[in-house]
């Protein structure tokens, strides 16, 4: 194992203390589960011990075994919600803390940004509510039953160790290949994603320019690429599934076979000859496949390492970049903000997104920024958002260096992205970012156009960013958080793209209101919004063309 993949799995560890409490009940209610297998397959060789050897139905050790055989199911049941609400709060605070990261800091498009989060939330998932409780399960219950199994019969207990000891070897082994493939496969994912999204934003002018067969071609041979690496994935997948039975199938048949040898009188020991205990022999050969059980699920989930191994290689990065030390004076009142000069290119890239762009703008009103998409719009509102370090130029605050300018931005700053983020929780601690009880509080009247349309009103539980609402309730969630919490610089990319026409009537007067106060700089095609402008900066293909 390489240092790399050792720094993966220990930050992957790390996160889980994340959710110990709740990790800690689940294990509880497994050791409940399986002592009642247990005692449920004592009872039940019991009863068919004295039905077999003398005839005799004992229906009260029967009904025991149902009872116990119930409450072995009932405390896997609950056991097993509390690992998936496990996995759920881990996952949600990575990812409350990456989307942000990624939404503004990073150095990729919001597109590009909102896959990666998707597909690492996905991959991390499993790990967090299924391999982890899997793995802490099969050592409870393997070391239980291994207790069990040395007080019965020695010999088994020693079939059933060597066997605990060989199955994770063997996956140690399949592991070593996979986690690169997984790696792989999503690089592939994130890459031909993020092609694919922008040839079907694009079709219209596909078709067009009579283009629609070479993109065709173009498509169809990335698709069978990620095709081939999906299957690489499930290969191995089965693979290390194969495998596992094998095992699991020669270490029972093994058990099954010393103990009908035992039965007979036939091994050697203190039973020769006269043969061996049935219920004894009954009971043991019931737990052992239950040995197995979580070993089975354990397996099964193994490659969930190493989909979350890949993810944990490419976010780390993210999550673990260095934070600046904060600025003196980060409060101090904006008096300019001035860009000089300006050019930027993204990293591994030739082409630059920016070029000689120079102004200068006031502390209060409404700053333009138009241009068509690929213009440079997003990247420099990222640059006057303090997200983006400019090598190239100047961007000035209140006359000061660049670096501490960056900083300023970076505290001083609201930024509303056209793709908003939207935190799992309620629709309250979206819009107030308070646990509290906030329904008295002042909030904006466009949210009552989401409040009459939710059941649960303020109660109404977001998740997975926020899929519970259309695009343009986001961008009204998004808009009243930032009015809200107002800062002196406020970003608006594309504000009134998900918008119907009523809503953008309702939102425009809204984003008026906070010109007379603070500096709005809204990036957006709406013609409405050059009216209402006090300053115009329009952009073609990172040219300043324009500078009213």
């Amino acid at each position: 194992m390489n240092s790399n993949q050792e720094n993966a799995s220990r930050w992957l560890s790390k996160k889980i203390i994340e959710a110990k409490n709740t990790y800690i009940s689940a294990s509880i209610l497994t050791i409940f589960s399986a002592g009642c297998f247990v005692v449920f397959c004592w009872y039940l060789s019991d009863f068919a011990a004295l039905w077999l050897n003398d005839g005799i139905i004992a229906p009260a050790s029967l009904i025991y075994a149902l009872i116990f055989l119930a409450g072995r199911y009932i405390f896997a049941h609950f056991a097993s919600i509390f690992n998936y609400n496990a996995g759920n709060i881990v996952v949600t605070k990575i990812k409350n803390k990456l989307y942000p990261l990624l939404l503004n800091n990073s150095k990729s498009d919001s597109i590009s940004s909102m896959l990666m989060v998707t597909r690492v939330s996905d991959d991390l998932k499993p790990f967090y509510s299924f391999f982890i409780p899997y793995a802490i399960s099969s050592v409870l219950v393997c070391t239980l039953l291994l207790i069990v199994s040395f007080c019965t019969e020695k010999w088994v207990g020693v079939m059933l160790l060597v066997s605990l000891l060989v199955i994770p070897m063997q996956m140690i082994a399949i592991g070593v290949g996979a986690e690169a493939l997984h790696k792989k496969h999503i690089n592939l994912f994130l890459r031909y994603s993020a092609v694919f999204y922008n040839r079907l934003q694009t079709v219209a002018e596909i078709v067009n320019l009579d283009n629609f067969k070479p993109q065709y071609r173009f498509l169809s041979k990335k698709s069978e690429e990620l095709n081939k690496a999906t299957t690489n994935v499930m290969r191995v997948a089965i693979l290390s599934s194969a495998v596992l039975e094998f095992f699991v199938t020669i270490c029972i048949a093994v058990i099954a076979i010393y103990l009908g040898m035992s039965l007979l009188g036939i091994m050697a020991g203190p039973n020769y000859g006269k043969g061996y205990d049935f219920r004894k022999a009954l009971f043991l050969l019931t737990i052992s496949p239950y040995f197995f059980f979580y070993l089975r699920k354990f397996v099964s989930a193994y490659h969930d390492k190493n989909r979350a191994l890949a993810s944990a290689k490419l976010i780390m990065p993210i999550l673990n970049q260095d934070i600046a030390t904060p600025i003196n004076n980060a409060d101090e009142i904006l008096e300019r903000i001035e860009i000089k000069d300006l050019n930027f290119v993204y990293p591994d890239s030739a082409v630059k997104v920016l070029h000689n762009i120079n102004f200068s703008l006031p502390t209060k009103g409404l700053v333009l920024v138009k241009g068509i998409s690929g213009s440079g719009k997003s990247t420099l509102l990222k640059i006057l958002a303090g997200s983006l370090t400019v090598e190239e130029g100047s961007v000035y605050v209140n006359s000061k260096e660049n670096k501490w300018s960056q900083q300023w931005l970076n505290a001083n700053t609201s930024y509303m992205n056209q793709f908003p983020f939207i935190f799992d929780g309620t629709l309250q601690y979206n819009v107030f970012l308070e646990k509290e009880d906030n329904d008295q509080k002042q909030y904006p009247q466009f949210l009552e156009k989401i409040l009459s349309k939710k059941e649960d009103a303020w109660q109404t539980q977001l998740s997975h960013n926020g899929k519970q609402l259309s695009g343009g309730e986001k961008q009204l969630v998004t808009f009243a958080r930032m009015i809200l919490h107002p800062r002196p610089v406020a970003i608006l990319d594309e504000p009134t793209a998900n918008l119907d026409k009523g809503t953008v009537e309702i939102i425009l007067p809204e984003i008026l209101k906070l010109t007379k106060d603070q500096l709005v700089i809204v990036a957006s095609h709406e013609k409405m919004f050059e009216e209402f402008a006090d300053i115009t900066i329009n952009l073609n293909w990172g040219e300043q063309m324009d500078y009213e």
